[in-house]
């Protein structure tokens, strides 16, 4: 089901308010990192914009991040150009310093 003023599915609703729980509990019945919302991008759209901007307050961006790496999203790689960007097949993105850290690990 999609919804919202950007045509989201629910695991994008669910990460853009940190819902770290429901994020999971979505992957595990059938949800789809990949799946694109509104404005054309996926998850990992979602998951940077929201860690960086910060637009919910509470909630846990990290055990998001952890939820969807988990079901297969990839963890991408640092930039080889030295800055904090991590860098997929298809794109290079920016997350909060926490995700970030995650990711790269995770990649290791």
């Amino acid at each position: 089901m999609r919804g919202g003023d950007w045509d989201a599915s629910a695991l994008n609703h669910a990460v853009f308010r940190r819902h770290a729980d429901l994020t999971r509990f979505l992957l595990e019945n059938g949800a789809n990192w990949n799946e694109q919302h509104g404005f054309g991008g996926d998850v990992r759209g979602t998951l940077g914009w929201g860690s960086v901007n910060e637009p919910e307050a509470n909630g846990d961006w990290l055990g998001c991040a952890e939820a969807l790496v988990a079901h297969g999203m990839p963890s991408g790689r640092p930039d080889p150009n030295g800055t904090r960007n991590v860098v997929f097949e298809d794109r290079t993105m920016v997350f909060s310093d926490e995700v970030t850290d995650f990711l790269f690990s995770a990649a290791a």
